[in-house]
């Protein structure tokens, strides 16, 4: 009797075990209604997204330079996309990887199937809290394969050191859940070319589109401005370890408010208000005295744009568009662009027609 009580006692725990390890490994914080807007609205012409086995593969106009990113536990991959979107747009080609249970420690390895697929001269890895820990794991017997490391709100276990390696460390000041502690600890373990970044207002979970995380603090600054603060800053770290200046990837274009903007409108003179959006969208509606010349068609100098000195006020929908076809411009040598967005934050409505 005793041993059928004690085989019951058994089954009953090992059932209850794997209750609570299906419950665990389901209960995660997915990608938000945000990332299916991104895909669907505000996805670059000049990124495809391709899904692979390991994940999604977000492949940007670059050729030598790609990123390996490693989600946070119990957080779906895809709701990185945005963020890493904007990077593969400014020639960071990037793989996010799906993670088995969306617990990275079930996967460290994964970065090493996808380094012996493609061919990049500069490989970097990243992740966000557990996956960090994770990607550091693996880049610590990988060193020589690799240009560096990026931290979104985590810390390394093991050793980073080497001459050739280089890390970026990135958290939000109201991150109610990276432990401080951690990352003062774990600068005994980074290389000698190591920055760290503190975002001021952006907190733990602003990194993906997920929604608040359990435990985390508000964040007084908004998930756009905390990501595009951090591509700024993965893109000036990566051009320092290609050697070139921080002015070779800073956009060549000025980016300015709705507000601002509008006051140049006011006051100002030899200005061209520039809609780049589809006719069709700037049929629909349009601010006064804007003229359309949709993003895809700023191949070369437009006939419209013939003064190089001009001031051109750029603006889409949601703001994806005009910031690529503002760098297009800069590029081909206008030199007083300004973006200001798009439309839907437009708070003039008197100003469209």
């Amino acid at each position: 009797m005793k041993w059928k009580k004690r085989m019951m006692i058994l089954a009953a725990s090992l059932f209850f075990t794997v209750i609570f390890c299906v419950w665990y490994v389901n209960d995660y914080y997915h990608s938000d209604e945000s990332v299916q807007k991104y895909l669907q609205e505000t996805a670059s012409d000049s990124v495809s997204i391709i899904e692979i086995p390991d994940g999604l593969f977000l492949d940007g106009p670059g050729e030598d330079t790609a990123m390996i990113f490693y989600p946070g536990a119990k957080v779906e991959y895809t709701a990185y996309v945005p963020l890493f979107g904007q990077l593969s747009e400014q020639g960071i080609d990037c793989f996010l990887i799906k993670m088995p249970c969306n617990l990275a420690f079930l996967g460290k390895n994964k970065a090493e199937k996808i380094i012996d697929s493609y061919e990049y001269d500069n490989w970097y890895l990243s992740g966000h809290s557990l996956g960090g820990a994770m990607a550091a794991s693996f880049a610590s017997g990988h060193l020589e394969s690799l240009s560096g490391m990026v931290f979104f709100a985590s810390y390394p276990t093991e050793s980073l050191k080497s001459d050739t390696f280089s890390v970026l460390s990135i958290y939000g000041s109201e991150d109610g859940i990276l432990n401080m502690d951690k990352i003062t600890e774990g600068k005994k373990l980074m290389p000698n070319d190591y920055t760290e970044i503190c975002i001021e207002g952006g907190n733990h979970a602003q990194f993906g589109n997920y929604g608040e995380q359990k435990g985390d603090h508000a964040a007084w600054t908004s998930r756009k401005e905390q990501q595009e603060r951090t591509v700024d800053a993965v893109l000036q770290m990566t051009a320092a370890h290609k050697g070139q200046t921080q002015e070779d990837v800073k956009m060549s274009y000025k980016q300015i408010t709705p507000q601002e903007a509008k006051e140049k409108m006011d006051t100002e003179r030899n200005i061209m208000i520039l809609d780049v959006r589809t006719q069709e969208e700037y049929d629909s509606g349009h601010i006064k005295n804007a003229v359309c010349l949709p993003n895809e068609d700023i191949v070369n100098e437009p006939e419209i744009l013939p003064d190089y000195e001009q001031q051109i006020l750029v603006y889409c929908r949601s703001g994806n568009r005009s910031r690529q076809a503002a760098q297009k411009l800069a590029d081909l040598g206008y030199k007083n662009v300004f973006e200001f967005g798009g439309i839907l934050d437009w708070p003039y409505s008197e100003m469209v027609e």
